[in-house]
């Protein structure tokens, strides 16, 4: 399992626990590309990539991310690893990000639409996602900080069981309003 906290202590106390680091990005890929090579599934570089992307060096998502993505045709590319993996491209989470801190929430909200219905999305899964990209984007601490705070605040609610709609759209538009303040 990836958290020993999550096993109940008497089956902790009756094992042994093992702690692996997560793999850097291109021995992930190089890995991928070794069972890719003797399974003979056909995998594009930027499947490779996206894999990479998604699993964050956790081997075993890696695997299994390409596995499901291998049955899905004859190459695995990365249009086929965001379809099956319920992960949108990063670049269009950013895009959303960034049109709600640009005070655009109209265009926002509907670009989160379109990562909801398209990629078949939860809340939870857009917020952390949107976590992940804030985390990159290009602005002074201070605004990532603030940024980050709110996007904690909006993954809080809805593990207390929210309406996730409610709840990501809030999160633009506070976004977007904390731009149009500024």
């Amino acid at each position: 399992c990836n958290y020993s906290s999550k096993i109940i202590p008497p089956i902790q106390s009756r094992c042994a626990v093992f702690r692996f680091t997560r793999l850097e990005r291109e021995d992930v890929m190089g890995a991928l590309e070794k069972i890719a090579k003797k399974e003979k599934v056909k995998i594009t570089p930027d499947g490779l990539e996206s894999i990479a992307y998604i699993a964050e060096g956790d081997m075993r998502q890696a695997i299994t991310i390409l596995q499901v993505a291998s049955t899905t045709g004859e190459k695995v590319t990365a249009d086929t690893v965001y379809m099956t993996s319920a992960t949108a491209r990063p670049e269009e989470v950013l895009e959303t990000l960034n049109l709600a801190m640009e005070g655009k929430f109209l265009q926002a909200r509907t670009k989160l639409d379109d990562l909801l219905i398209k990629y078949a999305l939860s809340g939870e899964d857009v917020v952390r996602q949107m976590h992940r990209a804030a985390l990159e984007l290009p602005l002074e601490e201070r605004r990532k900080v603030a940024i980050i705070d709110r996007i904690g605040e909006a993954e809080f609610r809805l593990s207390q069981g929210s309406n996730e709609r409610i709840q990501v759209e809030s999160l633009l538009a506070h976004l977007a309003l904390t731009t149009l303040k500024e």
